[in-house]
């Protein structure tokens, strides 16, 4: 295929006080599926734990930016991101430090797309399916359905190998360049969650396709640890830091003020966010604290005081 032939994909991780044993099992696949690897390390200067296990490869396919401190997700994401292209990648597939992807699943998004572009459709980023290393739970993909009045949720297969998504998650995520170019980098003022939620709907509002691609597969950690929780039956959730609930609600709000964004989306999405809010306040291990940053989340949202939480 003319497109995987001439593909020059360069990945963009970011690091922030990362398992060493998960970040180099991630280097080593990346390494071995893309032309280079960029590591774009929010850790603070003093830890030189992402410098050491970096050092294991060579310059000429990984290469280490430190930032010095945490700038939160977007704007590590976009540092990267400008120098991919500035390198001369074709296609930036971005990635948290605790994904694992399958050994051809940059092959898979390529493949992909070149089918995707060959149909006529105008691609803004195609997208592993993924599975969290805590639960288990393979994830469908965001989808208008038709006969709903709100977005339903499909997983590929046989039939409809790819499927077109109303969001992807940042890591897995492969974007060609002349999208990275049009449509412009993450929002660094929502420092973490829902950068990806943000980008993809603003994709979708360019006039661009997104899809979920059943043959490319990836393991990826939701949350800090599995949470045990009643909803209509016992089921594993994800556990959140209250920091985390913070930003989950702050810049759900935020999302809710963008005009390009459905309002059948922003209250189909408001259930997941109360469900948020349900499990880590109920049944976290730190509730009160959660429930006082998802309180002031929404508050902060609701003002537009956006960037990193000041405690």
């Amino acid at each position: 295929m003319l497109l995987t032939a001439s593909a020059r994909v360069f990945a963009v991780v970011v690091t922030y006080l990362p398992d060493g044993a998960l970040l180099r099992a991630l280097l080593d696949a990346l390494l071995g599926q893309t032309a280079g690897v960029l590591v774009v390390d929010n850790t603070p200067a003093a830890d030189t734990r992402v410098q050491a296990l970096c050092a294991a490869w060579p310059q000429q396919t990984l290469r280490l930016i430190r930032l010095g401190d945490n700038f939160g997700i977007a704007r590590a994401l976009n540092v990267g991101i400008e120098a991919a292209l500035g390198a001369g990648a074709t296609h930036v597939l971005l990635s948290d430090q605790d994904s694992l992807p399958a050994p051809n699943m940059v092959a898979a998004l390529l493949s992909a797309l070149d089918d995707l572009k060959r149909a006529g459709r105008s691609v803004g980023a195609v997208g592993p399916t993924y599975t969290d290393r805590h639960t288990g739970i393979t994830f469908p993909f965001q989808t208008a359905v038709p006969g709903k009045f709100f977005y339903g949720h499909r997983k590929p297969d046989a039939t409809h190998p790819y499927i077109e998504a109303l969001t992807l998650i940042t890591s897995g995520t492969l974007v060609p360049e002349a999208v990275l170019r049009e449509v412009g980098l993450m929002r660094d003022d929502f420092f973490i969650d829902n950068v990806d939620i943000e980008w993809s709907h603003r994709v979708r509002s360019a006039g661009h396709k997104l899809f979920g691609v059943g043959a490319a597969a990836m393991f990826h950690r939701m949350g800090d640890q599995a949470l045990r929780v009643w909803y209509f039956g016992w089921r594993q959730e994800s556990a959140y830091d209250p920091a985390r609930v913070y930003y989950r609600i702050r810049n759900y709000v935020a999302l809710c003020r963008q005009p390009f964004i459905s309002w059948r989306w922003k209250l189909r999405s408001g259930w997941n966010v109360l469900g948020v809010v349900y499990t880590q306040t109920v049944f976290g291990q730190q509730r009160q604290k959660a429930l006082r940053m998802a309180l002031r989340g929404l508050w902060d949202g609701l003002r537009g005081r956006m960037g990193p939480l000041k405690i």
